[in-house]
C-alpha cells in the first residue's frame, strides 16, 4: 500500500507544564473548544493530542491533566456514589494508553457530551468503567467520521482524476480508499 499520512496536532504546546494547565484547564477547554462539537470537527483540530502532550511533558503530567477532567466531572455529576482518587488514576492511566490519538477538542467533546447526558443520565453513580465505555463508544464514532472524511477525500480526488489522470493519481485513490474501508472495519469490529 502507498503513503499513509497520520494526522498530527499542529498545536505549539507551551514551554511549562503551569502554563498547558492555565491554557488548556477543562473550564477553557469549554470555551475554546465549542465549535468542535462534532468527531468530524474535532479530526480537523489543531489541538494538541494526549500522545504529544506524554512526548512534550511526561506520562504522569499526561494521566494527572486527564485526572483533572475526571475529577471536574466527578464534581460535576450530581451522584449518589462518586470515584475514589483511586479511581480516577486509574481511569486516567487507560485513557491515555488507550486513546493517545485523541487531541483535547475529543477530549472536551466527550466530558461536554457525558455532562450533556448524551451517553445515558447518571442517578446512582459515577464510575471508571461507565467513562472507559463512553469513551470507547466515542473512539468508534470518531472513527467511522474519519472514514467518512477519508473516502470523500478519494471521491474528491476522482472527481479531479481527468485532469491529473495517471498511475500515481490512480494509486492514490485506491490508497484513500482502503484507508476508509479499513478504518470502518476497525469502527466495526470495536462494536461488536
Amino acid at each position: 500500500m502507498g503513503e499513509i499520512i497520520k494526522h498530527q496536532s499542529t498545536a505549539k504546546l507551551p514551554a511549562t507544564k503551569q502554563c498547558f494547565l492555565a491554557e488548556y484547564s477543562p473550564a477553557k477547554c469549554v470555551r475554546v473548544f465549542q465549535q468542535e462539537n462534532t468527531p468530524a470537527r474535532t479530526l480537523k483540530s489543531a489541538a494538541p493530542t494526549l500522545g504529544s502532550i506524554r512526548r512534550e511533558y511526561s506520562e504522569d503530567f499526561q494521566i494527572a491533566y486527564i485526572s483533572v477532567w475526571i475529577v471536574n466531572l466527578n464534581d460535576f455529576v450530581n451522584a449518589l456514589r462518586k470515584m475514589s482518587p483511586d479511581q480516577i488514576e486509574e481511569t486516567a492511566t487507560i485513557i491515555v494508553q488507550e486513546y493517545p490519538y485523541l487531541n483535547l477538542a475529543d477530549i472536551n467533546l466527550v466530558f461536554r457530551r457525558i455532562k450533556k447526558g448524551e451517553f445515558g443520565q447518571l442517578f446512582a453513580e459515577i464510575d471508571g468503567m461507565k467513562v472507559l465505555s463512553w469513551f470507547e463508544q466515542y473512539a468508534c464514532e470518531r472513527a467511522r467520521a474519519a472514514s467518512e472524511i477519508s473516502m470523500s477525500h478519494a471521491d474528491q480526488f476522482k472527481q479531479d482524476l481527468p485532469r491529473i489522470s495517471n498511475a500515481k493519481a490512480e494509486n492514490k485513490i485506491k490508497n484513500l480508499q482502503a484507508i476508509g474501508l479499513h478504518i470502518q472495519e476497525q469502527a466495526k469490529h470495536a462494536n461488536e
